[in-house]
């Protein structure tokens, strides 16, 4: 079995095969994960070969070379923004906190998580700082990323000062983001990152790109492994990014392999919550269960559970194995010692089974995640990354479920967050041409009122100006879900509005697109009392001025009389990592074409 491990201990720069061809840029990667967060840079020179730095100067950061930081702030009682990253885990911070009020915002990014996620895994959340809006918050920490990603940059590139304030202004940031993630938290970032001060709002849309996350590590994985070399055309492979709150699993294809590596998602990809915080969690509960129940006062609890819970994190929490005896953890100083909880000298020692439990609902959750995936599927590899993708015991277990038909990949560095580097990758050298939705989207349609017909009796009925009887809240699919769909595969709706004069206000329509989340193909998207119907979203409204189709508006006959009717086409692609669309018509013969809007609803956080 083969794996990237040995190669991936090197945090320099990722040297990248191909030479830059298009204008010199700066690409920067942005992860900010529910724990631990990172950032990639390149300066992509036209007619050189390309450079990945992961940035690893990092305040209070004990590793120099480490290129991931824990994701908090410290928030003072009037809500301006005191501690980041590594600082905000250190004892002076926690001093200062209790000396001063401040309040930490953590795991803020399971705020984010679409309301369908947090219904179907339960997720409970850490309250925000009191006054404090999500939007806030992400925008202070992307703010603290660039601040100290600008630094670096200046002092590994040649000739950085210069270069940076010659390209600053064009620099596309990239981020990256779970695979459940849609059009509505990714506006959500795009505004962070407005905030945050990373780009203006005239140019965010064009500077601001998304990836998911499994798409990514994709990137990361055939850059720092040998895995390239035994894809052939039809292989299938899995990508697991087992990170902090979400395990994305994606399954892909081999289309073609030269000249350059082509990739198609077989099928929706799958995330689910069960990520390495539950893992903590475990570990935490565990601890306050213990000392409870030794009559240690409260106060002591608090500090001895911090302290043995951050021991796990660095280095148990990766280092324990399937074959491990016992889980040592240290709580305090040497003169702490207690015989009846198996502490001694600050050290408890966890006797097995038990450590193994912490672990279990998170390596069960990953298995049977793809599992499902892979299902059905010929998968020659899985290719594991993310911080949980570092624990020996996941690994472990994964092995032991999947050899000898399937081998596992590991090309993860635990010093590194593969999607900041991995985002640069993608955005530098796309290899996935092929996406399969997430979400079956559609719009809402109606018809012809059927007095006979059980399903349209008791639905609301209007009269449109052709003189028929309708009823709305029709489901009309564009695309379905987990089907695949090319990068540029245009998915299109035919549009028929009617009018009763020849000369209609043609200045603005809206129509609401929306999503599905079922496997099925439901014939309304709303009950007959109105509300949409379970599984539905809606995701965004698309706007468009028409009155360029004045000239395409045709006069029919109908039962009332003469009345004007205007074919269109709303143009939908679905199979980037985000939406867009445009609208399409013929007039004289010709096809026209003209600019849509996309509006996003807003975030509902929890």
């Amino acid at each position: 079995m083969y794996n990237g491990d040995e190669e991936n201990n090197n945090t320099g720069p990722t040297p990248l095969d191909d030479v830059w061809n298009k204008e010199s840029q700066i690409m920067i990667g942005i992860d900010i994960g529910s724990t631990q967060s990172g950032v990639a840079v390149a300066f992509l020179q036209k007619g050189v070969k390309q450079t990945i730095h992961r940035v690893t100067q990092w305040p209070g950061q004990a590793l120099e070379h480490q290129s991931k930081i824990p994701t908090l702030v410290w928030y003072d009682k009037h809500g301006k923004a005191m501690l980041f990253g590594a600082e905000a885990i250190t004892q002076q911070a926690r001093d200062n906190a209790e000396d001063n009020g401040w309040t930490l915002a953590k795991r803020f990014k399971l705020h984010l998580h679409p309301s369908e996620m947090r219904a179907k895994h339960s997720i409970k959340v850490e309250a925000l700082p009191n006054g404090l809006t999500l939007s806030r918050i992400y925008a202070d920490f992307m703010k603290y990323l660039l601040k100290h990603t600008v630094p670096f940059f200046k002092d590994r590139i040649v000739d950085g000062p210069t270069i940076w304030e010659a390209y600053k202004d064009t620099a596309t940031f990239v981020i990256g983001h779970p695979n459940g993630y849609s059009l509505r938290e990714q506006d959500f970032l795009r505004k962070a990152a407005i905030d945050g001060g990373l780009v203006g709002a005239a140019d965010a849309k064009s500077r601001v790109r998304f990836v998911t996350e499994a798409e990514a590590s994709v990137h990361f994985c055939i850059a720092h492994s040998n895995i390239s070399s035994r894809l052939r055309i039809g292989s299938n492979f899995a990508v697991c990014d087992a990170g902090g709150s979400t395990i994305d699993s994606t399954i892909y294809t081999v289309t073609a392999t030269n000249p350059l590596l082509k990739l198609a998602e077989k099928r929706d990809s799958a995330c689910v919550q069960a990520g390495g915080l539950y893992i903590d969690d475990a570990v935490e509960r565990y601890l306050e269960d213990v000392l409870t129940r030794s009559g240690m006062n409260a106060e002591d609890i608090k500090e001895y559970v911090q302290e043995g819970v951050d021991d796990f994190e660095r280095i148990p929490k990766r280092l324990f194995a399937d074959g491990s005896e016992d889980l040592k953890l240290k709580l305090g100083e040497r003169s702490f010692t207690d015989p009846d909880i198996n502490v001694r000298r600050g050290v408890m020692t966890i006797q097995n089974p038990t450590p193994k439990r912490f672990f279990d609902y998170c390596v069960r959750a990953v298995i049977k995640s793809l599992d499902d995936q892979i299902n059905g599927e010929n998968i020659s590899h899985i290719l594991l990354v993310g911080g949980l993708g570092d624990s020996m015991y996941l690994r472990d277990q994964l092995r032991a479920y999947f050899h000898p038909a399937i081998q596992l990949v590991t090309v993860n560095d635990s010093t590194s967050k593969a999607v900041a580097e991995g985002a640069v990758m993608w955005n530098t050298m796309t290899s996935v041409f092929t996406r399969a939705p997430n979400w079956s989207y559609g719009i809402q349609g109606y018809v012809r009122f059927d007095s006979y017909s059980s399903d349209h009796r008791e639905r609301t009925t209007f009269t449109t100006p052709d003189g028929y009887e309708k009823i709305t809240g029709v489901w009309c699919e564009i695309v379905k879900k987990g089907v695949p769909l090319n990068v540029n595969a245009v998915c299109r709706q035919s549009f028929f509005r009617t009018y009763s004069t020849p000369h209609p206000n043609l200045e603005s329509i809206e129509i609401a697109l929306y999503s599905y989340s079922g496997n099925d193909q439901p014939k309304w998207l709303r009950s007959k009392g109105g509300s949409l119907l379970k599984g539905f979203d809606n995701v965004c409204l698309i706007t468009a001025d028409l009155r360029s189709l004045a000239g395409a508006l045709e006069a029919k006959i109908g039962p009332r009389g003469t009345y004007w009717g205007l074919l269109f086409w709303v143009c939908v692609r679905f199979g980037g990592t985000e939406i867009s669309a445009y609208l399409e018509w013929e007039e004289d013969g010709e096809t026209r074409f003209g600019p849509i809007s996309i509006i996003p609803q807003g975030v509902r956080w929890a």
